[in-house]
C-alpha cells in the first residue's frame, strides 16, 4: 500500500523511486501528535521520490510538518530534503550533527555518491541545498524524541525513539541492515556497509540497539516494519559476524565478485534471494556487493595495523 495507518496517528508511507525493481525500496514514517500538537516526518527519500510524497500528504489532509527527520543523509534517505522544504519552508531539520553540513551544501554529498553509486544517482535525481536557518542545531530538541548516536553505516548515523500514545517508536535507520519481509511472511536481510566501513564502531551501535528496553515497534526505512525486534537484531548481529568469518577467509587480492560469490553459496540468508522478483534480486545484488566492498576494506586495514 502507498500509505498505511499502523495505529492512530502514525503512517508509514511507500516512497517509490523510478527504477524497476526499487518501488518498494523506501518507506517514509509519518507521526501526527495531537497530544504535543506537532507532526513529523522521517525521511523523504530521493529528490525523485518527493512527488509521490507530496501526493500521500495530500491524501491525508496535506498537514503541517513541523520537524522532518533524518537517520543519515545518504541520497536515498535525504536527497528529497532541499525540495520537501522549499514547499514547507516553516518545517525544521533534524539530522546527525557530522552531516548536517552536507544538506546546507550538497555538492561533496553528490560527488561522493557519485563515485559510489554512479548511475543510481541520475535515479536519486540531484539535492536541492537547505537553507541553514531550517536545519536544527545540538540542543534543539523535540519533545517526545530521544536520539541515539549508532554509526555505522554511515559515520553519521543517528537512531530514534519517539513515544506516541503509549507506545515507543524505534527507527533504525540502517544501524541494523536492511530487513525486507517477503510474500511468504518470511524475510530476507543483508548489512548495510559503506565502502569506509568500520565494523567494531557499526557493531557497537547494534549492541547499543539490543540493549534498548520497551520498545514496540521498530521501522526499517529499507523497508517495514516489526514488533518481535530482539530476535531480529540478534540475528542481523549474526549476520554481520557470518560476514566477516566468510570474508576474512578470501585471499588478501580477492575482488567483489569473489567476495559476493562466497557470501552467496555460505550465507544460508542469501538463499532467499531465489523468492524475490528479478529486479528486485538485482538491486540486492548490487548493494550486497557494496557492503562487500566495505567488508574487504575494513579486512584489509586491519591486516596492514597488525
Amino acid at each position: 500500500m502507498a500509505c498505511s495507518e499502523l495505529f492512530p496517528g502514525f503512517y508509514k508511507i511507500n516512497l517509490p523511486i523510478p527504477r524497476g525493481g526499487f518501488e518498494s525500496f523506501l518507506d517514509g514514517w509519518l507521526i501526527k501528535d495531537g497530544a504535543r500538537a506537532q507532526n513529523i516526518l522521517v525521511e523523504t527519500g530521493p529528490a525523485s521520490a518527493v512527488p509521490e510524497l507530496f501526493a500521500r500528504l495530500e491524501e491525508l489532509g496535506n498537514p503541517r510538518i513541523d520537524y522532518l527527520i533524518y537517520t543519515h543523509i545518504h541520497l536515498d534517505h535525504a536527497g528529497g530534503a532541499g525540495h520537501f522544504i522549499r514547499r514547507y519552508p516553516d518545517t525544521k531539520l533534524l539530522a546527525p550533527a557530522k552531516g548536517r553540513p552536507h544538506l546546507v551544501d550538497p555538492s561533496k554529498l553528490i560527488a561522493g555518491s557519485r563515485t559510489s553509486l554512479g548511475s543510481l544517482c541520475d535515479v536519486y535525481g540531484e539535492p536541492l541545498p537547505v537553507p541553514a536557518e531550517n536545519m536544527l542545531g545540538d540542543g534543539g530538541e523535540i519533545p517526545g524524541l530521544t536520539v541515539i548516536d549508532t554509526p555505522g553505516h554511515a559515520p553519521h548515523h543517528s537512531s530514534y525513539i519517539y513515544e506516541l500514545g503509549g507506545r515507543r517508536i524505534l527507527f533504525a535507520g540502517e544501524a541494523a541492515g536492511c530487513w525486507f519481509r517477503l510474500d511468504d511472511g518470511s524475510y530476507f536481510t543483508r548489512p548495510a556497509t559503506p565502502h569506509k566501513f568500520y565494523y567494531d564502531t557499526a557493531m557497537a551501535s547494534l549492541e547499543k540497539l539490543l540493549a534498548l528496553k520497551e520498545v514496540d515497534i521498530v521501522c526499517f526505512p529499507h523497508s517495514g516494519w516489526l514488533t518481535d525486534y530482539i530476535p531480529a537484531f540478534e540475528r542481523a548481529k549474526k549476520q554481520m559476524e557470518l560476514w566477516l568469518e566468510i570474508l576474512s577467509q578470501l585471499p588478501p587480492d580477492a575482488g567483489r565478485e569473489e567476495a559476493v560469490a562466497e557470501l552467496l553459496r555460505r550465507d544460508p540468508v542469501m538463499e532467499k534471494l531465489g523468492k524475490l522478483p528479478e529486479n528486485v534480486k538485482n538491486r540486492e545484488l548490487f548493494f550486497i556487493g557494496q557492503s562487500a566492498n566495505g567488508y574487504l576494506g575494513w579486512i584489509r586495514r586491519a591486516a596492514a595495523a597488525r
